[in-house]
């Protein structure tokens, strides 16, 4: 996989553009490295984070947080959607639907989740 180096992308994107790759094999091997590559750092980050939550109200920040971060992520999903449809790039715009029913799906479970941080009446919360 050829990658720029550090240097062409900061120029690139002095002028508010991308590296892109030419073949399936290179974007899907660019996405499989990013996730190996961020994985344990991720995954310490957020577990550090959880182990510090005391009761059910405090996951409420942080769910809420990620409700609106998912909400932003199907507003671009829906704008990426319409704008290949315009293009004339069917498949694509049909993937970022899908990515976009996902999404919702994701964003309705969250915001179940974060309703029932709140404690049922009788429950004592434990701070």
């Amino acid at each position: 996989m050829k990658k720029p180096n550090r240097l062409v992308t900061f120029l690139f994107s002095l002028f508010g553009q991308a590296w892109v790759y030419d073949t399936t094999e290179e974007v899907a091997e660019l996405i499989a490295k990013n996730s190996v590559d961020t994985y344990e750092r991720s995954a310490q980050k957020h577990r550090q984070g959880a182990g510090r939550l005391t009761d059910s109200l405090a996951f409420q920040p942080g769910l809420v947080d990620l409700h609106d971060e998912l909400h932003d992520t199907w507003h671009y999903l829906m704008a990426l959607q319409q704008q290949a449809r315009r293009l004339g790039h069917h498949d694509l715009a049909d993937s970022m639907t899908r990515a976009a029913v996902s999404t919702d799906a994701v964003m309705e479970a969250v915001d179940q989740a974060a309703v029932r941080t709140v404690p049922a009446a009788g429950v004592p919360l434990t701070r």
